[in-house]
């Protein structure tokens, strides 16, 4: 099944499963990338229950995942 398929929640618990193995940069990046999932869920944003390409779309109406979180992008003035 691709990943646009998949809910939220289990596509975000198996990118948690394939931290295994990775060098500490890639686990760090994985790690942050799923907290700021998690927050666009405990905001409201998105749902766990939605499919991937459903939330993605959520997202980018919001202007991305760091603005959907609630956070500031890396960088940013």
């Amino acid at each position: 099944m691709k990943a646009g398929g998949k809910d939220l929640r289990s596509y975000l618990r198996d990118l948690d499963d394939t931290k295994g193995g990775r060098s500490e940069q890639v686990k760090e990046g994985l790690e942050i990338y799923i907290e700021l999932w998690e927050k666009a869920i405990r905001r409201g944003v998105v749902m766990e229950s939605d499919r991937v390409d459903e939330a993605l779309s959520k997202i980018e109406e919001k202007g991305g995942l760091y603005a959907a979180a609630g956070e500031e992008e890396p960088g940013s003035p």
